[in-house]
């Protein structure tokens, strides 16, 4: 993480745009954290509680807080910038109209549901010549920040190939991916661009901007179908589901102890109250049986591409794991670089001498491996020093990790047809 600057120029001020799980809880506590640098001054929220809430932890006047984000943009606050956290389908309109209103953007991935529209936002703020950044948190992180400059050391010599693996878990896919916001491909994103566009994104990140030549990709939803479904299960777990005690699934989880259930269990409703959750859980869309839902996101997929200079990548998300976490191996010409975010190491192995090296990273305890906090402070700086960081943060190497993420979709889709980029 850069190095901080306690005298800053100016505060900066912002406005936010989705005062969800991500905007609210994930990017504006740096606000909080670091009030000499940032102010949050407007908020656009369609849900009174969530935008309400908002306004008093960042102590925004009633007037300042909005429900629909086209009064928020039409006001003309003198914003050094946005965020947008909104759901992947409203993504579009906000960051369009903020851009055509001269203000800088950071912008939730995926930028837009199809590879058009994210093309579209790009171009619109080259032409505009504002600052368009998108949350591909993962670049900002210290640890992939630290394997980015071992492999620019060339200690591993040249890079040839890459293998990641994607554990996505199979209660955050349950919770996401099954009953949650995106289950269904035509109401969001599918799951490899709303996902794993973070990934494309790290790969190119990693190869220095090379282009990826040629993608193709194998997947399907297997498992959390009618198909699978326990004899006799209620369409409700909270329905007297003779399963609800023994089902991997059951509603009852969110109550469990565990850090991963607590953390999916404040998505769906905060509070101490565990009557009241029980009774919000009931109602909402996450106490449905996993076999029972509108769900069409594919529950794995692989997925392989070639990039120029004959660089390949391999790798792969599955709902089908214990864990939440991604695990990369990167294969030189003089060595081998493996480790996992979420361990916050990675070991170097050198061929010539078969010295292992051991990295471990310092991470801040925020989400991302610390890329939330890390995003937050690089999206300032670009705000103070727009002509030294803008091209170093700007949006173009995000779009093409669009562009890679929509094109897996579309071979998976096609029966694996190899796509020329």
């Amino acid at each position: 993480m850069p190095e901080r600057n306690e005298a800053f120029m100016k505060q900066i001020k912002l406005g936010l745009i989705g005062a969800g799980e991500r905007g609210a809880n994930c990017y504006a506590p740096y606000a909080l954290k670091f009030p000499s640098e940032v102010k949050f001054v407007c908020v656009a929220e369609p849900l009174a509680d969530r935008r309400n809430t908002f306004g008093k932890t960042h102590r925004i006047a009633d007037e300042d807080r909005y429900e629909d984000w086209k009064d928020m943009i039409g006001k003309g606050y003198e914003l050094d910038g946005v965020i947008i956290a909104t759901q992947d389908r409203q993504h579009y309109e906000p960051a369009m109209a903020a851009i055509q209103a001269g203000l800088n953007v950071l912008l939730e991935k995926p930028m837009a549901e199809t590879a058009e529209k994210t093309k579209a936002i790009v171009e619109a703020a080259k032409e505009k010549g504002v600052l368009l950044m998108v949350c591909h948190v993962l670049r900002h992180t210290p640890f992939f920040q630290s394997v980015k400059e071992t492999l620019d050391s060339g200690v591993i010599g040249e890079v040839k190939s890459i293998h990641h693996i994607e554990n996505i878990g199979y209660w955050h896919f349950a919770h996401s991916y099954v009953r949650g916001n995106w289950r269904n491909t035509e109401e969001t994103t599918p799951m490899i661009v709303a996902k794993c566009s973070h990934d494309t994104d790290i790969f190119n990140f990693l190869l220095g901007g090379k282009k990826c030549e040629r993608i193709s990709s194998f997947g399907s939803l297997s498992y959390f179908t009618r198909a699978n479904m326990p004899e006799h299960a209620t369409k409700n777990c909270m329905e007297g589901c003779p399963h609800n005690k023994t089902c991997l699934y059951s509603a009852y989880n969110y109550l469990d102890d565990r850090e991963m259930r607590q953390n999916f269990r404040d998505i769906v409703m905060r509070t101490d109250d565990r009557e009241a959750f029980l009774t919000h859980l009931k109602e909402s869309p996450y106490s449905r049986c996993v076999y029972q839902c509108d769900n069409d996101a594919a529950d794995h997929q692989v997925v392989s591409m070639v990039y120029e200079d004959g660089v390949t990548v391999s790798w792969q998300a599955s709902a089908f794991t214990m864990d939440i976490k991604r695990q990369t191996k990167i294969m030189g010409t003089k060595g081998e670089l493996e480790g996992s975010i979420d361990e916050d190491q990675y070991v170097v192995r050198d061929f010539a001498t078969g010295n292992e090296t051991t990295i471990k990273i310092h991470t801040p305890r925020t989400l991302h491996s610390g890329g939330d906090e890390c995003i937050m402070r690089n999206f300032t700086q670009a705000l103070l020093n727009p002509d030294k960081e803008s091209r170093r943060f700007g949006a173009e190497l995000s779009l093409q990790g669009h562009v890679m993420a929509f094109a897996a979709e579309y071979s998976r889709k096609h029966d694996g047809e190899v796509v020329v980029l």
